[in-house]
């Protein structure tokens, strides 16, 4: 029996021997029963009448039977249905009692009582009890009225269907004859068949056509179906009569079978295999249960062993012990289980209780041996326990956090995912631990909520904020079901929790932007206009509305917008709402308004369709454009305006390239002789000093003229980006070398003190080695030009991770702090005196920085004013073997011995001359020529092997005479020599369009034509 049911039951023992009350008492009250005593019959039957759940009732009493006491028991309505466990001192003939047994509200054990017996029988009534009360229940629900009577005819018991269907009382049916219930001329015929029923005793259903009446109190007859069953009973068999009104025919036929089929299951359910045996063991007698449950017949096991049984089925060693106990040891044996593989009915799990008799004696002559199939109950017992530890596993797994309390909402389960957030041990939070992860603003509600659906069974759902392990509050809402036992009791509540604390977040934000957006509405500088999307009407308007056109807020509520002026009447109006409830967009500019003071404004409407609370509405935002208009209408006179400013400039500008490429041009012209000269000079050999520091001069003004010139260029490439670089892989300490070499008059007329430190070991560069050089020269020639006389200059090359890293330092006069952040800007000059006694254009340090930013690296400058200035250049290495070879341009060209024929042509006479003589000087054969057409006829007898050419010729220019001269096969392998005043890039690529091979610009730089000259003639 569960223990949890006992504390609610009451027992009645009813028995004159206090020993026997006393075995009763005890262990019925340590299985939590409340006892009651009586100690004859009549007390019993009094204290019978307060409805105990179970009557203990002994046969030996002082003044009647215990057979009396149960008939009396069973003929009251209020007692009829206790369960009773009768006891005596020893077994009564089983035919007399049969009945009692098979009715299952009663049950029999003699003494002495053993406490876990009587436990088990007294667990087996009160089930049975239920089972009872439930079929009694039953048939008091029952739409048909049920008659039970006797083999006399006497009814015994009526339901209240009974009573409302006949008009009697229940008191004034019982004992009397059912033919009270039965029209007069049908009562022969009905004992006739009630004989007949006793004979036969079966389940028989009376026909519908048979006509049946029923009699009621009044005298009035009706219609009836009646069904016959037997009921075992102590008195023999009742008959348990069915009648029904046709008209509920469905209803209770339906009614009656589930109390049929409920009746016999519950029958069914109390019978158990029963054997017993002799003191050899062999079967004396066995039940019915016995031969249905193990497929036997009676003439197969009578006076057999039952070892014997089935073919030795029976034969199992540990029934062998139990049996051998029972003999031998005097011992009774209690629920002792077996598990056996029997051929006819397969596996078996059984509780067997044995145990001998007489029960004293040495020699017992029986064995009472009670077999409980337990093979389902097994079963059902380990799904059990596997559903059970499938829906731990499911309450374990779901991701929300679950809860079972008891009725009293005291905690008894946390699925794990509680621990897992809140950081605390089960123990911790079981019961009403929980309490402390809640919010302290949210808990009285929580709990107050909580007690509620406790106390009035309601379902419970809150809000509430949940502290996390972190010691983050997060929101979830709770929501408790109770769940009910069959009498709507409950007994227990399932809980869970779930994390909505993003969704209450995102309400919250919701309620914020619902807010913002009516403050926006209200304070927008802009008029806002809602319209209902079907009639196209206002709903509402902001406050700027009525500050633009002058008219309250009510004015606009119910209107089109053509009737405020937004549309010229109801037809545009209505094709704009067609066209928002269609595409959901519209933009309208420059539409007039009028105010309510009559003055025009000009807006831009822009309406978008949206959806808002699950239907759509049309926002229109009006802008006041009035003024925009007319800043726009100002704006396009200026732009026209900067077009033809811009045209105008770049016109200006283009015109400025042309005025310095041609200034350009005609500066070289007359520089060109005045260099080949000075070269000629220095090949005197008689030279007196006043000759030579004359010629001196001249060299440096030259040199310094032909920088001007080509920082004058620069400064067209520099302010439009096209200084293009011609990238090979180069390595730096030999263009060092050849910029410091440049550079060196410059340093040595100064008498500075270089000192230069070369890298150890080669670093090789993906870059313009011309344009490098550059960099290092104009660095250098700004060293030597801003420090003082005898001064000392810096120069140092090393490699810093996968930089090359080149420092140019000096101890000059240093740049002024405000100087320095605009040092790389273009024209910007330190120097500001009248004198201008160092020169320059302020291009040189512009074009170092755009250089070294087209090759991808960076250069720095820092300086103090009177302690010098250093510059240091960032640049990108490249990674290569150091054997490769430096680029040819930065080779040494030792002096060509084997003479050339040249022509020199130039309209330039003196410097076509002068750079004749210098050629012949130096022993080539030298053919000048003044123009093109001569040059082409010339080279036809001359057979040069250079041709040093000027583009801009009379009659025919340059590039034509040198595409003529490539056209024509003998002059194919001639190398010819563009010199011209024009050094532009886009010069240099039309040059290499013509055919030339190489392009110099005058004045040519001496050392570049003889390295060309020793190629040629090389080959």
């Amino acid at each position: 029996m569960p223990m949890s049911d006992a504390p609610h039951l009451t027992a009645l023992i009813i028995t004159s021997d206090d020993a026997r009350r006393n075995s009763l008492d005890k262990p019925l009250r340590r299985a939590g029963f409340k006892i009651r005593d009586a100690t004859n019959g009549e007390d019993g039957l009094r204290s019978a009448m307060d409805a105990p759940d179970l009557i203990l009732l002994d046969l030996d009493l002082p003044d009647m039977s215990g057979f009396e006491v149960r008939c009396h028991l069973k003929s009251q309505a209020v007692t009829a249905a206790l369960p009773v466990l009768l006891l005596s001192n020893s077994p009564f003939d089983s035919s007399e009692f049969a009945q009692i047994l098979e009715r299952g509200d009663e049950a029999y054990l003699t003494y002495p009582v053993q406490e876990v017996e009587l436990l088990s029988f007294v667990s087996t009534l009160i089930r049975g009890q239920r089972f009872q009360r439930q079929f009694h229940s039953f048939l008091e629900a029952a739409p048909d009225a049920v008659v039970i009577v006797d083999q006399e005819g006497k009814i015994v018991q009526v339901n209240q269907m009974t009573e409302q269907m006949f008009g009697h009382q229940r008191e004034e049916l019982l004992s009397k004859d059912i033919a009270i219930l039965i029209p007069e001329r049908f009562r022969d015929n009905q004992r006739s068949h009630r004989v007949d029923f006793l004979a036969h005793p079966k389940n028989r259903r009376m026909e519908a056509n048979l006509n049946l009446l029923g009699l009621r109190k009044d005298g009035s007859e009706f219609s009836v179906e009646i069904s016959l069953s037997p009921l075992p009973d102590t008195d023999g068999i009742l008959i348990a009569c069915i009648v029904r009104d046709v008209s509920e025919r469905k209803k209770t036929e339906l009614a009656l079978e589930m109390a049929v089929a409920y009746a016999d299951d519950i029958i069914a359910t109390l019978r158990e295999p029963f054997v017993v045996l002799n003191n050899q063991l062999r079967v004396k007698t066995a039940n019915f249960a016995f031969y249905e449950s193990f497929h036997v017949t009676k003439e197969e096991t009578a006076n057999r062993l039952v070892y014997e049984l089935g073919d030795g089925e029976w034969n199992i060693d540990r029934l062998r012990g139990l049996l051998i106990e029972v003999l031998t040891l005097k011992n009774s044996v209690h629920d002792f289980e077996v598990e056996h593989d029997f051929p006819k009915i397969g596996h078996k799990t059984m509780l067997l209780n044995a145990r001998r008799f007489p029960l004293q004696s040495k020699t017992p002559e029986l064995i009472l041996l009670a077999i409980e199939d337990i093979t389902e109950r097994k079963r059902a017992e380990n799904e059990l326990l596997n559903i059970k530890d499938q829906q731990k596993f499911i309450l374990d797994s779901i991701p929300q956090k679950l809860v079972t309390t008891k009725p009293d909402g005291s905690v008894d389960y946390f699925n794990p995912q509680w621990m897992a957030y809140t950081g605390l041990t089960f123990e911790q939070i079981r019961d009403w631990g929980w309490k402390q992860i809640i919010h302290p603003n949210d808990l009285d509600e929580h709990v107050r909520g909580w007690l509620h659906a406790i106390k009035t069974g309601e379902l419970y759902q809150h809000e509430s904020r949940f502290r996390r392990a972190d010691g983050v509050y997060r929101w979830h809402i709770s929501r408790g079901v109770p769940m009910r036992d069959n009498s709507g009791k409950i007994i227990m509540w399932m809980g869970a929790n779930t994390d909505i604390d993003d969704i209450k977040l995102a309400e919250m934000a919701l309620v914020d932007s619902e807010i913002r957006y009516r403050r926006l509405f209200e304070t927008a500088k802009d008029g806002i206009l809602l319209l209902d999307t079907k009639s196209g009407r206002i709903t509402d308007a902001n406050p700027f509305m009525s500050e633009l056109l002058g008219y309250s807020h009510d004015h606009f509520l119910g209107k089109e917008l053509w009737e405020i002026g937004l549309f010229s009447d109801k037809a545009a109006n209505e094709a704009a709402v067609r066209t928002l409830q269609t595409s959901g967009y519209i933009r309208y500019e420059h539409l007039p308004l009028e105010t309510n003071t009559g003055r025009t404004v000009e807006v831009e409407i822009v309406a978008n369709a949206y959806r808002e609370d699950h239907h759509k509405v049309i926002q229109c935002n009006i802008r006041d454009i009035t003024e925009r208009s007319r800043l726009e209408v100002e704006r396009g006179r200026l732009e026209i305006q900067m077009r033809e400013q811009a045209v105008a400039l770049e016109d200006l500008h283009r015109r400025k390239d042309e005025f310095l490429a041609m200034l350009s041009h005609e500066l070289r012209n007359p520089l060109s002789p005045i260099a080949s000269a000075l070269q000629l000079l220095g090949l005197q050999k008689n030279e007196d000093q006043l000759q030579q520091k004359a010629r001196t001069i001249i060299e440096r003004q030259v040199g310094q003229l032909t920088r001007l010139i080509d920082d004058l260029l620069e400064v067209s490439r520099i302010t439009t980006g096209r200084i293009h670089l011609q990238r090979e892989r180069v390595e730096v300490n030999g263009i060092v070398e050849h910029a410091v070499e440049t550079v060196r008059s410059l340093i040595v007329r100064h008498q500075h003190a270089l000192t230069l430190s070369l890298s150890k070991e080669p670093i090789w560069l993906f870059a313009d080695a011309a344009r490098l050089e550059q960099v290092v020269v104009n660095l250098l020639t700004n060293a030597a030009k801003f420090t003082h006389d005898s001064g000392k200059i810096w120069l140092e090359v090393q490699q810093e991770g996968d930089e090359c890293v080149l420092r140019v330092r000096d101890n000059g006069i240093g740049i002024a702090s405000e100087t320095l952040p605009h040092v790389f800007d273009l024209f910007t000059q330190a120097e500001k005196s009248l004198d201008r006694s160092q020169g320059g254009l302020g291009i040189g340090l512009a074009l170092v920085q755009r250089i070294v930013e087209l090759h991808k690296g960076r250069v720095e400058a820092a300086s103090k004013v009177g302690e010098g200035t250093e510059f240091v250049v960032h640049l990108p290495v490249m990674l290569a073997s150091a054997n490769q070879p430096i680029l040819s341009e930065n080779e040494n060209v030792q002096k060509n011995e084997h003479p050339l024929r040249v022509m020199v042509v130039d309209d330039n006479e003196d410097a076509a001359q002068m750079l004749g003589m210098l050629l012949l000087r130096l022993g080539h054969e030298v053919l000048t020529v003044h123009d093109g057409p001569s040059t082409l006829t010339a080279a036809q007898d001359f057979h040069p092997n250079v041709v040093l050419l000027d583009i801009g010729l009379p009659g025919m220019d340059g590039f034509e005479v040198a595409k003529k001269l490539r056209e024509q096969a003998i002059f194919k392998d001639v190398v010819l020599v563009a010199m011209t005043g024009y050094g532009q890039e886009s010069d240099r690529q039309r040059s290499k369009e013509a055919g030339f091979d190489h392009h110099l610009v005058k004045p040519p730089d001496f050392k570049k034509l003889q390295r060309i000259l020793e190629t040629v003639s090389q080959r």
